[in-house]
């Protein structure tokens, strides 16, 4: 009995010495929120590799630089999976935000862009259907930036 209580105080000293790093531990708020990021993961079709990029240069690259002048996009980017394994996508697409409202942006923007850089809607539609012979897109992410303060 007298060492099943000596134990049980051991073990609640233990406990009581390493609870108390945790209360020591500081809690300030050190960082801040930065820009959002965005992420598609594209599935290429095999030997789509060139055709798809040289596809991304023309209207989805215009369509993103005319939103970085707009401010609603920091940077964009492609980011290729160098050994991907069954399921994994090839490409990660990659876009930059200032901050969540360019996701808040009205339909009638992006289609008074899509007009301006395709003549019409009818045009982007079809522009996307023949890219879906290139391409199956998998996920899509959304993350937010953390940065620290100093």
């Amino acid at each position: 009995m007298k060492m099943k209580l000596t134990a049980a105080l051991a073990v609640l000293a233990c406990a009581s010495l390493f609870s108390t790093s945790a209360i020591a531990q500081d809690h300030t708020r050190n960082w801040d929120y930065g820009n959002v990021i965005a992420t598609s993961a594209v599935h290429l079709e095999p030997g789509a590799m060139n055709a798809y990029i040289n596809d991304l240069n023309g209207l989805w690259r215009v369509f993103l630089d005319q939103q970085v002048k707009d401010g609603n996009v920091v940077s964009y980017r492609i980011i290729e999976n160098a050994f991907p394994r069954d399921g994994e996508p090839d490409l990660i697409l990659i876009t930059e935000h200032p901050n969540w409202a360019a996701f808040d942006l009205s339909n009638e923007y992006f289609e008074k862009l899509m007009e301006k850089l395709q003549g019409s809607l009818d045009n982007a539609r079809n522009a996307n259907i023949d890219r879906g012979a290139l391409r199956r897109l998998g996920g899509q992410s959304v993350y937010q930036e953390v940065k620290f303060k100093n």
